[in-house]
């Protein structure tokens, strides 16, 4: 491999870990008043990107899309073999981001469940039917289950019956399952929950203390790659390559 492709080849690695997915969960809170951030160039044509072929994005993946697409006009006349390569990433950035954004709220909705049992558990435990507790409990609910209760409770608002919207709430974040049939419970029988729903708030505390442990597990195998491709790199060359510089040039004197 000549000495551009070489270089072709580091920077494409430098793109890849400048462009590695972050957790976009600070992104499902509710954003703040006022003028968002301007969005860069990437950003930009990643978006004119996917607008030209009708793909839905989001900003993260329209900066990755950008990105690749410059990548892959700079390979063309330095290392038109790895071209192809980028292109083929850049095709393929639409369905991951769909998957990690899946996966993301996925792991939102759960964190929010306990948070949710316990605004519940206070609202009921007050006096206040299942009804009336919704829209106060709804809007205090950490995203994405909060804005889905409330749409819950605006359809219901609506003349759509509780159980049903609830049970759509269910479908569409399983991890608030537990939690909808004790409320669905209390609303059609009239059963009382606060026991079942301090320990279900006690069990989902504890699953996401687990998960916070696990995550944390994880963050010394997500080093390796930047310790082994960068530092490591680094290293050698501040500490082995000058005396091996200096001794070939002795050798050749």
């Amino acid at each position: 491999m000549s000495v551009a492709s070489g270089l072709a080849v580091a920077w494409g690695l430098l793109v890849a870990v400048a462009l590695w997915p972050r957790r976009p969960r600070r992104a499902l809170r509710p954003a703040a008043t006022g003028p968002g951030p301007r969005s860069g160039p990437l950003t930009r044509l990643g978006r004119r990107a996917r607008t030209a072929v009708g793909a839905r994005g989001d900003g993260e993946g329209d900066r990755q899309l950008g990105a690749l697409l410059v990548l892959a006009v700079v390979l063309i006349p330095v290392a038109p073999v790895l071209a192809p390569i980028a292109l083929v990433g850049a095709a393929l950035i639409p369905w991951l981001a769909a998957r990690r954004r899946q996966r993301f709220e996925a792991d939102a909705a759960a964190e929010a469940v306990p948070d949710a049992v316990d605004l519940f558990s206070l609202a009921l435990a007050s006096g206040l039917p299942l009804p009336s507790a919704l829209p106060v409990v709804a809007p205090r609910v950490p995203p994405p289950l909060g804005p889905d209760l409330v749409d819950a409770e605006i359809r219901s608002r609506h003349g759509e019956p509780l159980a049903e919207a609830l049970d759509r709430v269910a479908e569409a974040r399983p991890p608030a399952r537990p939690l909808v049939r004790l409320l669905l419970a209390a609303h059609r029988d009239g059963t009382p929950v606060g026991e079942p729903l301090a320990r279900l708030a006690e069990e989902q505390r504890l699953a996401r203390r687990r998960a916070a442990e696990a995550e944390a597990r994880r963050v010394p195998v997500r080093l390796l790659f930047p310790l082994v491709c960068c530092t490591l790199p680094a290293f050698g060359l501040l500490t082995v390559v000058p005396p091996v510089v200096v001794a070939l040039g002795d050798l050749r004197t």
